[in-house]
C-alpha cells in the first residue's frame, strides 16, 4: 500500500535530517508522528518514528541526570503550593503557563512539543504559586517520570481543549484518571485524611477548559462538573485567567497571615501562607521556631470579635488575619 506522505510530513522529515542536537531532532520526530498518514501502509514507519522518539527521550533523561539541577522526576517546590498542568496533547497547557507566569514554554500547533517539565511562578494577589507544565499524557505514550511529579503536587489542573465535544472530553478525563490510578494516584475534588494504604496518593484536581474564546461552553462544563470543578479560560483573550488564579488559591486550601510589631503598622506585603485550620501558635512557629519557647501572648486582628484582642495559642486563624507576637 502506498504511503501517500503529506507535504507537512516531508517538511518535518527534512527538519529532522537537518537537526543538530537531541532537542531539535525530538521536535522534528514529534512533528513527523503527528503528520504521517495513519493507515497500514505507514505502520512500519510509525513504529520506527516512535522507537526513535523513545530512544532520544531516554538519552535526554540520561544526560540530564548527570547535570547539576533538579531531576526530571522532582521539581523543587516554591511559593504557596506546587500545581501541575496535566493533559492530553494540544490541550493548551503551555499557552496557559505562558499567560499566567513569566515562563517561556515552546507553544506549537503540533502535539508533544513539551518534552521536559517547565516551572513558572503565578501570583494570586500577594501570593506566589508555582505552576509546572508537564509533557502530554495519553494512553499512547506518557513519560515514566511524569507520574512522580503528579504524585508530589499539591493540586492538578487537568487542562483540556474546550473546542472538543463533551463526550470526547469526558472520555479523555476518564482515560487520564485510569492512567494515574495504575500508578497509585487518585484525582479527587478535595483531599481528605484517610487510613487507606499510604501508597495511594490523593491529588486535588480542577478541570481547566481552554479556548473559551470560541463561544459558549456551558454544555461541556455541565458534563464535566460531575467529575471535578471546571474553570473556563482562554490565554488568547485572557478570559477566565483571574478566576483560575483565585480557583487555584482556594483549591490549595491555604490562608494568608500577616504580622505586625507592637505599635507599628502591619506588614501587608509578604504574608505567611499556612494550611486552613492553622492556629495562632502555628503562625508563631512559622515566623520563627525559637519564638514558641519565648511566647508571652498573641494579639489578632481580623477574625477575632475585637481587633487586637489577645487570643489563646489554639485560636484558629482565618485568611488575611494579622498577628502581633509578644515575647517574654
Amino acid at each position: 500500500m502506498p504511503a501517500n506522505l503529506t507535504a507537512d510530513f516531508l517538511k518535518a522529515r527534512n527538519e529532522f535530517r537537518a537537526a543538530k542536537d537531541r532537542h531539535d531532532k525530538l521536535v522534528a520526530l514529534e512533528k513527523m508522528l503527528a503528520t504521517i498518514p495513519k493507515h497500514k501502509g505507514t505502520d512500519h514507519m510509525q513504529a520506527d518514528i516512535k522507537r526513535r522518539i523513545a530512544k532520544l527521550k531516554e538519552e535526554t533523561q540520561g544526560k540530564s541526570s548527570h547535570r547539576k539541577g533538579p531531576q526530571l522526576d522532582h521539581i523543587e517546590r516554591e511559593g504557596a503550593g506546587q500545581v501541575v498542568l496535566l493533559g492530553p496533547p494540544n490541550s493548551g497547557k503551555s499557552s496557559l503557563l505562558a499567560a499566567l507566569t513569566n515562563a517561556h514554554p515552546e507553544v506549537a500547533e503540533y502535539p508533544y512539543s513539551t518534552v521536559l517539565p517547565l516551572p513558572g511562578m503565578m501570583r494570586f494577589e500577594d501570593v506566589p504559586i508555582q505552576l509546572v507544565d508537564l509533557p502530554p499524557m495519553s494512553a499512547e505514550y506518557s513519560e515514566s517520570w511524569l507520574y512522580s511529579l503528579v504524585r508530589q503536587a499539591d493540586l492538578c489542573l487537568l487542562t483540556l481543549d474546550g473546542s472538543l465535544q463533551a463526550e470526547e472530553l469526558a472520555n479523555t478525563v476518564e482515560e487520564i484518571i485510569l492512567l494515574l490510578e495504575e500508578h497509585h494516584i487518585r484525582l479527587v475534588r478535595r483531599k481528605e485524611i484517610t487510613e487507606e494504604e499510604m501508597r495511594v496518593r490523593d491529588v486535588p484536581c480542577r478541570i481547566v477548559l481552554t479556548r473559551g474564546d470560541l463561544g459558549d461552553l456551558a454544555s461541556r462544563v455541565e458534563e464535566l462538573s460531575d467529575l471535578f470543578p471546571v474553570i473556563v479560560t482562554s490565554p488568547i483573550d485572557r478570559t477566565g485567567l483571574d478566576a483560575l488564579r483565585e480557583g487555584v488559591f482556594v483549591a490549595l486550601n491555604v490562608i494568608r497571615v500577616y504580622t505586625k510589631l507592637p505599635g507599628k503598622p502591619a506588614d501587608m506585603v509578604e504574608p505567611y501562607v499556612l494550611p486552613v485550620g492553622s492556629t495562632a501558635l502555628d503562625a508563631v512557629r512559622m515566623v520563627h521556631r525559637d519564638f514558641v519557647d519565648r511566647l508571652k501572648y498573641i494579639r489578632v486582628w481580623g477574625s477575632g470579635r475585637f481587633d487586637g484582642q489577645q487570643v489563646p495559642s489554639t485560636h484558629l486563624l482565618a485568611d488575611r488575619d494579622i498577628i502581633e507576637i509578644h515575647l517574654s
